[in-house]
């Protein structure tokens, strides 16, 4: 077994950080017990290992993850921004505004032709209507917006693909 080196803030995975990561990716509800079954340990050391992952930021936290499609009315769509201005503190005003709207569910800086790109989820179209002229419009600094919206998702998952060392 690999002895973790810490470098930097972090600290190196060995292969059984990523069987327990992995299986709590499929299941955050799983007891100690069956984590442990899973990944061929005791759970003493599960639970250490546990306790390391979340110290340093690793697991960041539990959740809940739900069925889009159990709700009837949602809409999502993919924002591409672009800014007038690319000051520091124009850009901290700008994020402070984008990531204090609920329905903002991600948010990244992005390279190419538009400086930010935000997934919008909304209750249909008039929300989506009301967001973007209500919120956004009123958001100084943009130069530019191009929305997309979502008309069937394929794929969504939340998963980081990690693979033993």
């Amino acid at each position: 077994m690999k002895k973790e080196q810490p470098s930097q803030g972090s600290f190196a995975l060995d292969s059984n950080d990523c069987k327990i990561l992995n299986a709590l990716q499929d299941d955050a509800r799983i007891s100690i017990r069956e984590l442990a079954s899973r990944v061929n340990m005791s759970p003493t050391p599960v639970h250490e290992r546990l306790k390391r992952l979340e110290a340093n930021g690793i697991i960041d936290r539990y959740a809940a993850i739900l069925n889009q499609e159990k709700f009837e009315q949602i809409v999502v769509f993919f924002v591409n921004i672009v800014l007038k201005e690319h000051s520091s503190v124009n850009g901290r005003k700008f994020i402070k505004a984008i990531t204090s709207f609920p329905e903002v569910v991600e948010f990244y800086t992005v390279g190419g032709e538009h400086d930010f790109m935000i997934k919008v989820i909304v209750h249909d179209m008039k929300s989506y209507r009301s967001f973007f002229v209500d919120k956004l419009g009123e958001v100084s600094n943009i130069a530019k917006l191009q929305s997309t919206i979502v008309l069937d998702t394929i794929k969504r998952d939340i998963r980081i693909p990690i693979t033993n060392p």
